[in-house]
């Protein structure tokens, strides 16, 4: 009897550390992405100076403006969705990554869960891509499907963002933690979460989050970082 106890003790600690993950959610990445995008946008105008750069500079914009938000929970009308299939269909390299990313968010707030799933793989699968957005593309995808497709498939596909040099590494961290704890690695996430949670390189809302993670694991000594 303790060692069933013991079991759904663990497992209600996992739950409460996935959510604590996704107190902070998937948000902050949508809204970095955002930015990303517009920042990303300019400078390839920049770099580019031609017409139809600056043309397709103004309308992304435009399309950016049409997808923002307008009031809590209501989508952006569809017309957003098809400037960004057209321009990641028809428009300059940059912007067609780009457009094909801001797609697939849409596609995935609608339930059109399987093209946003296409979108995102064909990003991460695209040479011609800069790693920055093909790794922010497979974490998208890890981050949307962590409760649907297959854990250690999953870890696989992002360990070399997290070993490696990329920006993404403490999100891809974070991923990683939330994997284990899928899959019941508990000690591989709260080694993964105590080192996130001190990572100086991290946001202080990823090492926020990896300090509430190992709480709810019930490692008593953690606590936020500053």
């Amino acid at each position: 009897m303790p060692d069933i106890f013991d079991e759904v003790n663990e497992d209600l600690r996992a739950e409460r550390a996935q959510a604590a993950f996704r107190r902070y959610g998937w948000a902050g990445a949508a809204a970095l992405v955002l930015i990303l995008a517009g920042t990303a946008g300019y400078v390839w105008w920049r770099e580019q100076q031609n017409a139809a750069a600056e043309a397709a500079a103004s309308r992304f914009l435009a399309a950016q403006k049409l997808a923002a938000p307008r009031a809590l929970g209501q989508l952006p009308p569809k017309e957003a969705d098809a400037e960004f299939a057209a321009i990641a269909a028809s428009g300059p390299p940059g912007y067609r990554v780009l457009a094909r990313l801001q797609l697939a968010a849409l596609e995935w707030q609608r339930g059109e869960t399987a093209k946003a799933v296409a979108d995102w793989q064909a990003v991460s699968a695209d040479a011609s891509a800069p790693s920055l957005l093909r790794d922010f593309a497979t974490l998208a995808r890890a981050q949307h499907q962590l409760d649907s497709a297959d854990p250690a498939s999953l870890k696989a596909e992002i360990l070399p963002i997290a070993s490696g040099g990329s920006r993404w590494r403490p999100m891809a961290e974070q991923t990683m933690a939330m994997l284990d704890i899928r899959l019941g690695k508990q000690e591989d996430a709260r080694a993964i979460l105590k080192a996130l949670s001190a990572d100086p390189l991290a946001s202080q809302n990823m090492r926020e989050m990896a300090a509430d993670a190992l709480l709810a694991l019930g490692d008593e000594g953690s606590g936020h970082k500053g």
